[in-house]
């Protein structure tokens, strides 16, 4: 336990440099910076004493005001989920409960949702890169989504529509190809947007028939490994 007889004091506590800092001098020399979210929370005062248990309490504030300003920066790219969020905080090496404060923080804020996040994500894919419920199931579960979370916002998803849709778009980019050619390209794209091979075999012949007014001339070799 510090002897208060033998401890320094603050000496000042003024502005550091151009940012949101503060510079706290203690009365042997000694020199500390601290944001001023931290000192703010904290509430140090000149003439108090330097005590262990106040640059503690500043060391902590400074690590949620550091959680606090790089989750924000993450949401302002995209949503995250928590899990997400956890691990990016834990990689600017941020403290575990510092991370748990700022989760917390973000859930009662309404800024960090899974369920919301998972929607967002299926929607998102939906319009610009659509795949395969299955992928779609992978990539939401990777990102620590709760598996109930996640079938509720991917059991309406058509695979044979998507696929088909998707297709008929990159049957534009084959005219003229033979139906060997063709089903390899669109069968291959789709089998790595997450389609199973039924689906992708449906799709494709599907697409073939409206870019060509008819039926394959014959049926592709199977690459389905079952």
């Amino acid at each position: 336990m510090d002897d208060p007889s033998s401890l320094p004091l603050i000496h000042t506590i003024r502005p550091a440099g151009q940012g949101r800092m503060r510079l706290i001098t203690l009365t042997d020399g000694r020199e500390f910076v601290f944001s001023d979210h931290a000192c703010e929370r904290v509430g140090p005062r000149e003439g108090d004493l330097a005590a262990e248990a106040l640059f503690h309490a500043l060391e902590a504030a400074e690590q949620r005001s550091v959680a606090h300003e790089a989750a924000l920066r993450l949401l302002s790219h995209r949503a995250r989920s928590e899990q997400e969020m956890r691990t990016r905080l834990a990689m600017r090496g941020i403290a575990p409960e510092a991370i748990d404060d700022e989760v917390l923080r973000l859930r009662r804020a309404g800024l960090l949702d899974d369920e919301k996040f998972a929607r967002a994500w299926v929607e998102d894919r939906r319009q610009s890169a659509p795949r395969g419920r299955r992928m779609l199931r992978y990539e939401l579960l990777s990102r620590g989504i709760e598996p109930e979370s996640v079938d509720a916002v991917t059991d309406g998803i058509d695979d044979l529509a998507t696929a088909e849709a998707l297709a008929i778009r990159k049957a534009r980019t084959l005219a003229g190809a033979t139906y060997e050619v063709f089903a390899g390209k669109v069968g291959g794209f789709l089998r790595r947007r997450g389609f199973d091979y039924q689906v992708a075999s449906q799709a494709t012949r599907a697409a073939w028939e409206q870019a060509n007014g008819g039926e394959p001339p014959e049926e592709p070799p199977s690459d389905d490994p079952s």
